[in-house]
This record gives structure tokens, sequence and C-alpha cells, in this order.
């Protein structure tokens, strides 16, 4: 009898250790003319919520707009402030910074809408500690003026 108990009960357990969580990012743009190819622009992005226990592993799904020319901008991610070169909320850090990750690049055709998808560390981290930066840094192609806008940012974790 006590075992017909203790499998169900195991079971239940492990379903439970691996549950989906997941909380949204709020919308943010950015003024391209901050963006460079030696420097990161960073922001705080702002957690609907923070999970109440440590995870293990993390990705960030959205859509991200750019409407002037084609480009290609790489994506990073910090969990405490990058740097200190900050004005009104928006940080400019080298890209050689050792507080910053690499987490992917988004190709741009004038005017279209990127989906993407990242994961890495920091984001982890940051979500863990709910203070995650996130900022782009031009990688190839040139800028000339517009901003760059981040829409329907979640990011999605599992509990262990």
């Amino acid at each position: 009898m006590k075992r017909l108990f203790v499998v169900p009960l195991l079971g239940l357990l492990a379903a439970c250790t691996a549950l989906p969580f997941s909380t949204s990012i709020k919308d943010y743009n950015t003024d391209v003319a901050l963006i460079g190819n030696t420097t990161v622009t960073l922001q705080q992005a702002q957690l609907g919520e923070r999970p109440g226990v440590a995870l293990k592993s993390i990705e960030i799904v959205g859509n991200v707009t750019y409407q002037q020319q084609d480009v290609t901008l790489e994506f990073y991610a910090a969990d405490q402030p990058p740097c200190t070169n900050m004005l009104n909320g928006v940080y400019t850090c080298s890209v050689s910074s050792p507080n910053l990750e690499s987490i992917g690049q988004v190709n741009f055709s004038s005017g279209a809408t990127q989906p993407f998808n990242w994961k890495g560390s920091k984001l982890t981290s940051g979500v863990n500690k709910g203070e995650l930066y996130l900022g782009v840094r031009l990688k190839s192609g040139t800028l000339t003026g517009g901003t760059l806008q981040f829409r329907n940012m979640v990011a999605k974790v599992a509990v262990f």
C-alpha cells in the first residue's frame, strides 16, 4: 500500500520541480543615435515580477523593430550596473566591459520587425536578482537615426 502512495507522490514532486514560470518585460525604445560599434547602449529592463526561487535557465523572447536602414545589431545582457557612464537611465559602455555578455544578433531590413530568442548566464542571473540590463551595439551597417523598438518581451524560465 505504501508503494502505491509513494510512486504517484514522487511523480508529482518531480513534475513540480520543473514548473514553467514566465514574466513580462516592459516594452521600451532605444534612440539609435546613442548606438556605436565600439560601445554598448544599455537600459535596465523592467521585469513584471521576480521569481521566488533561484532559476537554472532563462530565455527572453520578443520582437525588435528598426525602421530606417539595413543593419546588423548585436545584443548584450548584464546582471549589475554595466559601467559608470550613465545619463538619464541609459548606460554607454565599452564593448570590452567585463560585466557584459553577448546574447545574440539580429539582421534588419528597413522597416522589418524581427523576432528574437536570447539566452545567457547574465540573463538568468539578472532575473534571479531582479536587476537585468539589456543593451545593443552596431555590428555592421550604418545608423543615421531613428528608434529601436523592443516589444512583447517575455522572460521564460524553468524553476529548479
